[in-house]
C-alpha cells in the first residue's frame, strides 16, 4: 500500500523560468543561450545542487567561462530567484493528497540559497508538506543512489510504500534503483491520473 508521495520541486511543482530572467536582465536570445549552456544546463549548476563548493566560486568559475558576459551572468545569479513560480496546480494538488492521508515530501535538487530565497515566499504547497530533503543541505544529488537512500532513512520511510515524482526520467530510475515506485512527469494531467492509479485513489 502506498503511503507516500515524494515530489521534485522543479518542472513539477514550479516552473524555472531561467529565459525569461535573463531576458529580464538585458541579456539577447543568442546570449540567453550561450549564458543557459554555461551556467543552467551544465556540470556547474549541479555543483551549485550538490552545496560542497562556496556558491560563489561556482559562479566565478561559470562567469570565467563566459568572455563579455561576465556582468550579465552576475546579473542573472542576482535575480536567479525571480526564475520561481508554482504552477497553478501545485497547491490544490498536494493538499488534496494530504486531506486525502497520505504523506508528502520534496526530494529537490536545489542550490542552498536559492531554496532559502524561495521556498517559503513562492511554494503555496509547502504548508502541506510533511519534510523536504534538500541536494544542497545533504551534500548530494539526483540520481545518485546515496540521495534515496537518505530520503527513506531521514523520514523513516518503507520504498515499496514510496511513490517519487520528477521529470527527469534518470533520476526516476535512481528512485527505482532502491525499491521506490516512480512516475516520469510529463504533464499534470497524465501525471496525476496516472499516479491516482497507482494509490487506488
Amino acid at each position: 500500500m502506498i503511503k507516500n508521495i515524494v515530489f521534485d520541486v522543479g518542472m513539477v511543482l514550479v516552473d524555472f523560468k531561467w529565459r525569461q530572467v535573463m531576458a529580464d536582465v538585458g541579456c539577447t536570445p543568442e546570449e540567453i543561450e550561450t549564458i543557459g549552456g554555461v551556467m543552467v544546463n551544465s556540470p556547474f549548476w549541479n555543483e551549485l545542487d550538490r552545496g560542497v563548493m562556496d556558491e560563489e566560486d561556482v559562479i566565478a568559475q561559470m562567469a570565467a567561462k563566459l568572455p563579455g558576459l561576465e556582468e550579465k551572468a552576475w546579473a542573472f545569479w542576482n535575480n536567479v530567484h525571480l526564475t520561481i513560480e508554482a504552477f497553478p496546480y501545485a497547491k490544490d494538488w498536494v493538499k488534496g493528497l494530504r486531506e486525502d492521508g497520505y504523506h508528502t515530501y520534496l526530494l529537490t535538487n536545489y542550490p542552498r540559497s536559492l531554496y532559502q530565497n524561495t521556498a517559503e515566499k513562492y511554494f503555496t504547497f509547502l504548508p502541506y508538506i510533511d519534510d523536504v530533503l534538500v541536494s544542497s543541505y545533504e551534500k548530494m544529488i539526483k540520481p545518485d543512489k546515496e540521495i534515496y537512500e537518505r530520503l527513506l532513512e531521514k523520514f523513516d520511510l518503507k520504498a515499496e510504500e514510496t511513490v517519487f515524482i520528477d521529470d527527469r526520467l534518470d533520476n526516476v530510475k535512481g528512485a527505482q534503483s532502491v525499491g521506490i515506485t516512480g512516475i516520469h512527469f510529463t504533464s499534470y494531467e497524465e501525471v496525476s491520473t496516472k499516479l491516482d492509479k497507482i494509490i487506488g485513489r
